[in-house]
């Protein structure tokens, strides 16, 4: 579960069994116990590779007792795996890995290098994990699959975009008086209810995107404020959570966020407020021309018997890196996952075997597809 993080055991389980392909597998530790895996198919030349990624860290089960099955045994029923990480993402690196070892066992010679990054630290802020080894040089392809799940309702999409997120931390200025004659003081819980009541009906005027849900501010996720009960507190400190759409960048948010804190300061002489962004990930999206995202239509038409839609999702995830700071075009999010019907984070998170059986074929189909093959003679 992450945090703490401890990827250990996942990777000993991939490690295993990409071996027994005869891939390379390379453990590169961030931290203790945060392992990231570089396993290689090789191909016969190394002029052009294809990446997957996808991580091995899961959220915490929450309240055990709001599952109906055990959330760390796997349990199976019908056509549907149970467990926490079933579809964020442990599915899916089950899924590359069988249609990686069904490659292998076809016998066919690629063009390229098949690259598999099973990355640590994704649910938190990806320092451990593809941030690591983007920053290490070692996310080098010609273009990938960032395996986070597409799929709506039982129904195969592409997702060629992703929101960014832009955390904030507000601190608002008082000053401090007994509770019992409160106009000698200046509550800062009462300065930043303010401001956060304004945050939450501020709009950005920022264009609609075709798939991607709309920016939005969550204002308030956090808040600390007041040492005691008879004390007017002098300080107050809140976070906001901000999801931005192409285009937005996190210059635009600071200079909307101030305007609201200038305007509050207008009409009140004694609010005094301060803005830091300590978390940032800028949004990312693939060209509708994109080659890799041709390729997974085909492979899934295939497969599936119909060109997968495009559609959008709420989070963000490690494709940003890739896009943005690797230069890798990865598909944001092309996966098993059903975002309706698989409870991501939630309690009985479940993934479908169908699906996981579909994605394992359309992924070994993409790497035909993208580098090219000779047959077994």
């Amino acid at each position: 579960m992450n945090p703490p993080g401890d990827e250990t055991g996942v990777a000993a389980v991939l490690e295993k069994e990409l071996s027994s392909y005869g891939m390379t597998v390379e453990e590169c530790v961030a931290a203790p116990k945060r392992v990231n895996l570089i396993s290689v198919l090789k191909g016969s030349e190394n002029r052009h590779a294809f990446l997957f990624n996808g991580h091995m860290d899961t959220v915490s089960e929450g309240d055990h007792s709001k599952w109906t099955e055990e959330p760390f045994e796997g349990v199976v029923k019908g056509d549907l795996i149970f467990g926490r990480g079933a579809a964020d993402m442990k599915g899916a690196l089950a899924a590359i890995t069988v249609g990686l070892g069904g490659l292998v066992h076809a016998g066919v010679t690629l063009h390229g290098d098949v690259i598999f990054h099973a990355v640590a630290d994704e649910e938190v802020d990806s320092i451990y994990g593809t941030r690591f080894l983007v920053g290490k040089g070692l996310a080098r392809a010609d273009m990938g699959i960032v395996a986070e799940g597409s799929v709506n309702g039982n129904k195969i999409t592409i997702r060629p975009a992703i929101r960014g997120n832009c955390w904030i931390r507000l601190k608002t200025y008082g000053k401090a008086a007994h509770a019992s004659n409160p106009k000698h003081g200046i509550n800062a819980v009462l300065k930043m209810s303010k401001l956060l009541l304004a945050l939450h009906d501020l709009q950005f005027e920022a264009d609609i995107h075709p798939v991607l849900p709309p920016a939005t501010i969550s204002p308030g996720t956090v808040i600390k404020g007041g040492a005691s009960t008879n004390v007017i507190p002098d300080l107050c400190e809140s976070e906001v959570d901000v999801r931005l759409t192409p285009g937005m960048t996190k210059e635009y948010v600071i200079g909307r966020f101030e305007n609201v804190m200038k305007t509050i300061a207008a009409s009140d002489p004694e609010f005094r407020a301060t803005l830091e962004v300590f978390a940032y990930v800028p949004p990312a999206e693939l060209t509708a021309t994109s080659s890799v995202l041709s390729i997974a239509k085909k492979a899934a038409q295939v497969v599936v018997g119909y060109e997968p839609a495009f559609s959008g999702g709420f989070g963000t995830n490690d494709s940003v890196h890739l896009i943005h700071t690797a230069r890798v075009p990865v598909i944001p999010g092309f996966g098993p996952a059903d975002s309706e019907l698989g409870n991501a984070h939630a309690p009985d998170e479940n993934v479908s075997v169908s699906n996981l059986m579909s994605f394992a074929k359309i992924y070994a189909l993409s790497v035909l597809y993208a580098l090219g093959y000779e047959a077994r003679r």
